[in-house]
């Protein structure tokens, strides 16, 4: 600076070799702020080229800086600034400048960003550069113009670059070139307000080696201020081996996505060839039953029994598979409609009242006076009161099988209570009860048959009824199966 003379007549001379071929940014103003001159390095260092700074406000093209540069309380001396580029890149300044007779105003900057960079780098090596490379991840400091200042040895196999030609360059480096524009102005965002982000908060990064190679990684950001500096400390992880772990599991859903549509769509179809002669040996089963076509010895009549008994039970199985594939399909369709549901639990406990009658259980109704309006679909529901009301006689030994519907209480959901005397459920057995294929208790003490299809069915279309289904169970004192569902 002290080779350019300060006095307008001076820069008179020969403004183009004395202002556009010098090094540093040498720009200058009116005494209202606005630009009068702008040199080549002004434009590289600021991003505007001198025709549109020229005659435009000053803080217009050098932001924050033009309040420093223009107070009068502090033409003396240099000052260190910090000043932004239309692309958001950050720059760290010095700053000259001299107020001249007819109040415009002239200034030099000198970029030392790099040299800050440095600067930032020793204080970091000096205070925590052992503690850094005893981590296993790789860290990376950068300073507050975003420039890296420290890396640590991981840092530095993991990107393939000596700590020492990363030093002073922009964070950008060590991303893929299609993401450092857009990486730029998200740092200066975060540099605006930093705050902790911890690793693995969602975002997709990637890294790039020095032989040009793309890698995905985690990032953590933890700003910190050290002795006057502001810094930001990334701890950074390769996570190219769990993104292809990743990949393979995702893979692996869609196969079994896949599998599952084809066994839906194998039980929907083999259910329905199977219910076919199944109907017809039921159909035939029943008419010699009834004698129709002749008389029957009692050892035929109970051999009969069986057949017929054999086949509902299948059929009942049947039927459950084919459901739970058009659920599993998406293709079981529920009406809405509002009905009586005392009518549909009357049903339910004459099909009921036979099995409980052949073990000497007492089948109770607990219904209200009144009509238990419900809104739902009637088939579903009589078929969720069967399997739980069949359940409670198949594991009550004696003693009584009560279904109960409470009455109507404002504003409180439908409710249907299955209580029994049974055997009970135990607590480990109760978080088991709904899945699939699961029977609960000791296989050893197996008191009823069943396929564990029923619970899981009955959870199924209650929820596609918008309800639920909750059980209350000890061991040795019974259970209350309760089924819920929303009365608009």
């Amino acid at each position: 600076m002290d080779s350019v003379a300060w006095s307008g007549a001076s820069l008179m001379t020969d403004p183009l070799a004395l202002v556009d071929l010098a090094p540093d940014a040498i720009l200058s103003c009116d005494a209202q702020g606005a630009v009068l001159s702008w040199n080549r390095a002004a434009e590289l260092m600021f991003g505007h080229a001198a025709t549109v700074a020229i005659g435009a406000p000053l803080a217009s093209m050098i932001g924050t800086v033009a309040a420093a540069l223009l107070d009068d309380g502090r033409m003396q001396g240099s000052l260190e600034l910090q000043a932004q580029r239309p692309d958001c890149e950050r720059l760290d300044l010095t700053c000259r400048r001299r107020r001249l007779d007819d109040g415009s105003t002239i200034a030099l900057f000198s970029d030392i960003t790099r040299q800050r960079a440095r600067q930032d780098g020793d204080f970091i090596r000096a205070r925590n550069g052992e503690l850094f490379d005893s981590l296993p991840d790789a860290i990376v400091v950068a300073n507050s113009s975003g420039r890296i200042v420290f890396a640590n040895a991981q840092a530095q196999s993991m990107f393939g670059h000596e700590a020492a030609a990363l030093v002073g360059e922009p964070v950008e480096r060590l991303l893929p070139q299609r993401l450092r524009t857009l990486h730029t102005a998200h740092r200066s965002r975060f540099l605006d307000t930093p705050g902790l982000r911890p690793m693995g908060r969602g975002l997709e990064l990637h890294g790039q080696h020095a032989q040009g190679h793309e890698f995905p990684v985690a990032i953590s950001l933890s700003p910190v201020r050290l002795e006057g500096r502001q810094l930001v400390i990334a701890a950074i992880r390769d996570i190219a081996d769990r993104k292809a772990i990743e990949s393979a599991l995702q893979q692996k859903n869609l196969e079994l996505e896949r599998a599952n549509r084809a066994k839906d769509h194998f039980l929907a179809t083999m259910s329905h060839e199977l219910r076919t002669p199944l109907n017809a040996i039921l159909g035939f089963t029943g008419l010699m039953l009834m004698r129709l076509p002749g008389p029957l010895t009692e050892t035929q009549e109970r051999q009969l029994g069986h057949v017929q008994s054999s086949g509902r039970h299948l059929l009942s199985l049947i039927n459950d598979l084919l459901d739970l594939a058009k659920i599993g399909s998406g293709h079981l369709e529920l009406s809405r409609e509002t009905f009586d549901a005392r009518d549909v639990v009357e049903e339910a406990a004459a099909t009921l009242r036979p099995a409980a009658s052949a073990k000497g259980l007492n089948l109770h109704l607990d219904l209200p006076p009144g009509p238990s309006a419900v809104v739902a679909d009637r088939r579903a529901l009589r078929q969720v009161v069967l399997n739980l009301g069949s359940n409670a006689v198949k594991f009550t030994a004696q003693g009584a099988v009560v279904l109960r519907l409470p009455e109507a209480q404002d504003a409180a959901p439908w409710r249907l209570d299955v209580v029994d005397s049974g055997i009970g459920i135990s607590t480990e057995d109760q978080a088991r009860l709904f899945q699939a294929f699961v029977q609960v208790g000791d296989w050893r003490d197996r008191r009823a048959e069943g396929t564990g299809l029923g619970l899981h069915l009955s959870r199924q279309l209650a929820e596609l009824m918008g309800g639920t289904i909750t059980v209350t169970s000890r061991p040795g004192q019974g259970s209350c199966f309760s089924l819920t569902l929303p009365r608009g």
